[in-house]
């Protein structure tokens, strides 16, 4: 039944191209707008939140709540902190994908000794982040404007591991297809240290079956987290997965930890659950029909 309910909840969210936040709160005020070489990014303000789109009709990539910047408000951003659920005391953390930048700047309250480096192919982005969401690179927190399958390539030829990876650069219209290949997702694996965790922000539809597969040929068993407005968090380990009973004793230990984002392990748990192998081609770099995929879902 719960598989239905995200279903529905899935088609409501791409009629309204937005999160399942969209229904508690509006930002109808627009305070900026660039045209980037990449994207149109708005900044756009209402009922005590600021949000980031990539044009007037896109989904919201980031929003921050003015008067507590603390919390995690979108929910596909709350799903990606169960990352933390396999790997929760992580020393280094990527980021691939910044958009406002609230998942990095969480690690950065949660985590103060944690190295972080955030990665965004968009270097307007990364100025946007800073000017109007808070974001804040300092001695722990590094920001690089970068293709993130480039850094990823460049931080393995150097030797750096990473705790926790956390890839965040897709949305429900396009995939970059070089970082949805097991060749992309064998590089992200070597950079991860023992006991490593990953929780990569996608999207449900015809894409998924072939997107699992992929994971699947990489990293084993996997989970997913099925989040409202139709995201769906994959996490895998480096060296596997805890069973769903330690994940869920793990979340529930950090619930005090987490507190300042609003997290709890009540709302993330019972929207994840271990993902089915799949019988779909994996795809590579050779054979990497990701968008065409994708628009089957629409």
């Amino acid at each position: 039944m719960r598989r239905i309910t995200n279903r529905l909840a899935w088609l409501l969210g791409v009629a309204l191209s937005v999160s399942a936040q969209a229904s508690t709160f509006h930002t109808p005020k627009v305070i900026d707008q660039e045209m980037s070489l990449y994207r149109n990014i708005v900044v756009s303000e209402g009922d005590g939140y600021r949000c980031m789109t990539f044009g007037r009709f896109s989904g919201r990539q980031s929003c921050v709540h003015l008067t507590d910047p603390q919390e995690l408000v979108l929910r596909y951003t709350q799903g990606l902190l169960s990352v933390l659920y396999v790997q929760p005391k992580p020393q280094r953390i990527l980021v691939i994908g910044l958009g406002g930048g609230m998942l990095p700047m969480a690690f950065q309250r949660l985590y103060p000794d944690a190295r972080i480096d955030a990665v965004d192919l968009d270097p307007s982005v990364i100025r946007v982040a800073k000017k109007y969401f808070g974001f804040t690179p300092d001695d722990h927190l590094h920001a690089y404007a970068d293709d993130g399958r480039m850094f990823v390539r460049k931080q393995g030829r150097a030797g750096v591991r990473y705790d926790v990876i956390v890839i965040d650069a897709f949305d429900k219209d396009y995939i970059p297809e070089h970082m949805l290949s097991v060749e992309f997702l064998a590089q992200v694996k070597a950079i991860m240290a023992p006991k490593g965790a990953l929780a990569a922000n996608t999207f449900q539809g015809a894409l998924t079956p072939y997107e699992s597969a992929t994971y699947q040929a990489v990293f084993g068993a996997i989970d997913a987290v099925d989040s409202m407005g139709g995201n769906r968090i994959i996490l895998a380990g480096r060296d596997g997965l805890p069973d769903l009973a330690t994940l869920a004793a793990t979340a529930h230990a950090l619930d005090a930890h987490l507190a300042p984002t609003k997290v709890t392990a009540a709302m993330v748990l019972p929207d994840i659950s271990a993902v089915p192998p799949s019988d779909a081609e994996p795809l590579t770099d050779q054979y990497s029909p990701a968008n065409l995929l994708l628009k089957y879902a629409h």
